[in-house]
């Protein structure tokens, strides 16, 4: 169906209640990219969404639950929204793999893959995604032998711009697979995805505060000794939090419920330090009193969620996993050498290689660092001090995050740029699926 201005009120992705926002207009989850569509379509089917690309000849981009923070999805013209697309298709329970439709959420894939006892391999601590859109900008959890979501898709229908419904994965398509899995919605729309699972299971999430130096020193280690690994570092702080996640067969426990929510702790404290910068150092220095050594037992996407509600922007790079406790180091000394208004924790995860083009961890172990900045406070200063350093080690960006690079910087970075762009404009050769911003990256030739 597609859905005029004056309708937009229904739809997930567009608000109108917002002070001085237009209506209509359509805003991802932290606020900091907005666009006015002229018109929504929201397709319940493949059918219906092969009809409708066959027939329709302007400029569209595609958005799944619009938690990205870069300009992926901005537009003037036509917005496809995926989020009448959900749901569970099928599984095959020998192989352990589940196809589902790809406007799903994270948080109800979770439910649906332990109603036929499947769980996700790994997932990400947010899980207000959709599967297309994960899967689409290379989003990932943590763990050195675990590959990012993208690497879980066994196969997935493409509907290209011409209404073809195309299936590809590793023996059919094979280098459309390749491109599709980190596709930025620019060959097409994905409306199925079929994953690879494992058997329902536990996880064991240990929370404790450790030393700076401890966990710098060990964390090579750490991330072989379990199967997730996440540090949790702060800018005027020598403690960080580390999280450490195992399979377990242990009965399901919660730890008790503090009496105030960490999230509200934290917007507390963004709100005192955006008036107070000062306090910044301060509130770091007493992380040991605020977070309390815990563990609790659940259902695996249970474990991996982390409720979010105080909005942020992000920056994160994925650098080589060998040289992330350094430029971790690096990062840290950056914002105490220029007092950088840093109050969000650092976030410092793994992430192992895949295959796939675009992919940030394309044939390269990664460690991810991520660095988050207060939705109400400006971002840019704090993110442009401390991207020259993922540069001094060939950093690749999510593409779901802020970051200031070219079309030009990308191709280095990307052994397969060229190949992808063939492919790009085979699919889309009017550039319907370029926006503006993407328009600036795509089109640009690898330097030889």
């Amino acid at each position: 169906m597609i859905i005029r201005m004056s309708h937009f009120d229904s739809i997930e992705h567009i608000t109108s209640d917002l002070p001085d926002s237009p209506k209509g207009q359509w805003q991802n989850w932290s606020a900091n990219q907005k666009s006015l569509p002229n018109e929504v379509f929201q397709p319940v089917s493949t059918s219906e969404l092969a009809s409708f690309l066959k027939n329709y000849t302007g400029k569209l981009r595609v958005v799944g639950s619009g938690h990205s923070f870069s300009p992926l999805v901005n537009t003037c013209d036509t917005l496809v929204s995926l989020n009448q697309m959900t749901g569970l298709i099928g599984q095959d329970n020998d192989l352990q793999t589940a196809r589902v439709m790809a406007g799903t959420p994270l948080h109800k894939l979770g439910p649906l893959l332990e109603s036929i006892d499947q769980g996700m391999i790994n997932l990400g601590d947010i899980d207000h995604q959709s599967i297309a859109g994960a899967t689409a900008t290379g989003t990932h959890g943590t763990g050195a032998s675990l590959p990012c979501l993208s690497d879980l898709v066994k196969s997935m229908t493409l509907i290209t711009l011409d209404g073809s419904v195309i299936e590809c994965s590793s023996a059919h398509n094979k280098s459309l697979f390749n491109a599709a899995r980190v596709n930025l919605g620019l060959l097409g729309i994905v409306s199925e995805i079929e994953l690879k699972n494992r058997p329902c299971y536990q996880l064991k999430e240990s929370i404790k505060v450790i030393p700076l130096k401890d966990a710098l020193a060990n964390i090579e280690q750490w991330k072989h000794d379990y199967r997730h690994v996440e540090l949790f570092a702060f800018g005027y702080s020598d403690q960080v939090i580390l999280k450490t996640l195992e399979i377990t067969d242990e009965a399901p426990r919660q730890p008790k419920a503090p009496w105030i929510s960490d999230d509200a702790l934290l917007e507390f404290f963004c709100k005192a330090t955006q008036k107070l910068p000062k306090l910044t150092p301060l509130v770091h220095k007493q992380i040991a009193r605020f977070v309390k050594s815990s563990q609790r037992v659940d259902t695996s996407y249970k474990v991996f969620a982390t409720p979010r509600t105080v909005r942020f922007t992000e920056m994160e790079y994925q650098v080589p996993a060998e040289h992330g406790p350094e430029c971790l180091d690096k990062v840290i000394h950056q914002i105490r050498k220029n007092r950088l208004p840093a109050l969000f924790p650092i976030e410092y995860r793994y992430v192992a290689s895949d295959e796939i083009w675009l992919s940030p961890f394309y044939q390269r172990d990664s460690a991810s660092i991520s660095v988050h900045q207060y939705h109400q406070q400006p971002h840019w200063p704090l993110f442009n001090a401390l991207e020259p350093i993922f540069d001094e080690y060939q950093g690749r960006p999510h593409w779901g995050k802020l970051h200031t690079k070219t079309g030009e910087q990308l191709a280095t970075l990307y052994p397969q740029w060229n190949d992808f762009e063939e492919i790009r404009k085979e699919f889309d050769p009017k550039a319907q699926l370029l926006n503006p911003s993407l328009a600036s990256i795509f089109g640009a030739e690898k330097s030889t």
